[in-house]
């Protein structure tokens, strides 16, 4: 952090947690335990280092009721917390606004705490059974573009399943610039008005949220819900994505550990501070929306 002047970092947690977690299982430790051992590690640490360093408590939500639980113990040292896009659940792949984690995003919403969301890699959008040669081809693919992917989809799916509608106050932050997120909302917004003729021509009202069944939503109105982070690898794609959602929904991110300091964190901020963005922008991407979002004003 001094090397790259960095004043105050926020711990997060990525789709590898999920094997650390599941490794570290013995006969005498259960998942839910090693999860409180985890997150009361990481208290410690914080405790250590509270005027450099907050963090988020690992939520892994394959664990049912001891979810709240955890959330409720970690409640009064945590900025937030750190979820997947989706788990494996009894065999199947849930994404986050799967029926039985509505439970978690009504904690989330009580707690006042904003939920950070990583990609699960366990979403493919390549085709295992025509695989393409090369070295590490398939691989390419899948961290390329499927991770993109399954972020995007994520999103999509809480603001289209009414999450958002349920806990308006719920903030998310979704990392790698969201994916396709910034990028395709005017696509939305397209399809929302002519699917918003359509019915409108047949008489039918799709605008009422009490008439859940016909009830079709804007993607553009929950923007407000949603932040995501800078490890894009891309300065055009930031200032693109803040031009279309706003310098006030981005925060600065470096993936460090996952990706070295020289491509994350040296190479990430590079990219903002050279960026042409203006000045306010760049302080806001780097600090200032940190600060608001996680009530940090008084470090």
């Amino acid at each position: 952090m001094k090397q790259y002047g960095i004043d105050y970092s926020v711990i997060t947690y990525s789709a590898n947690t999920v094997q650390i977690i599941d490794s570290a299982v013995d006969k005498t430790h259960s998942k839910a335990e090693v999860v409180s051992d985890l997150n009361r590690r990481t208290q410690e640490l914080v405790s250590a280092y509270r005027e450099k360093i907050g963090a988020t408590a690992w939520i892994d939500l394959r664990l049912g009721d001891s979810v709240l639980k955890e959330m409720e113990a970690t409640s009064d040292w945590v900025l937030g917390y750190s979820v997947l896009t989706g788990y494996i659940v009894k065999g199947q792949f849930k994404m986050l606004d799967a029926p039985e984690f509505i439970p978690f995003w009504q904690k989330a919403a009580e707690l006042g705490k904003p939920i950070f969301i990583h990609f699960s890699s366990r979403y493919s959008a390549g085709d295992v059974g025509n695989a393409m040669p090369g070295y590490m081809n398939d691989s390419m693919l899948h961290a390329g573009m499927g991770q993109l992917v399954e972020n995007t989809l994520c999103l999509s799916r809480l603001v289209l399943s009414g999450v958002f509608d349920r806990y308006p106050s719920l903030k998310v932050v979704m990392g790698q610039l969201g994916g396709m997120y910034p990028f395709m909302l005017e696509r939305f917004q397209m399809l929302y008005n002519m699917h918003l003729n359509g019915a409108t021509a047949k008489g039918i009202c799709v605008t009422d949220l009490k008439n859940a069944a016909a009830f079709m939503r804007n993607y553009k109105n929950y923007t407000d819900n949603i932040y995501v982070d800078t490890h894009s690898m891309s300065e055009c794609a930031i200032r693109c994505a803040a031009e279309i959602i706003g310098t006030d929904k981005i925060l600065f991110g470096s993936d460090l550990p996952i990706t070295p300091a020289a491509w994350g964190i040296e190479h990430g901020i590079d990219q903002i501070e050279n960026s042409k963005m203006s000045h306010e922008a760049k302080e806001r991407i780097l600090s200032k929306n940190a600060v608001d979002l996680l009530n940090l004003s008084n470090l």
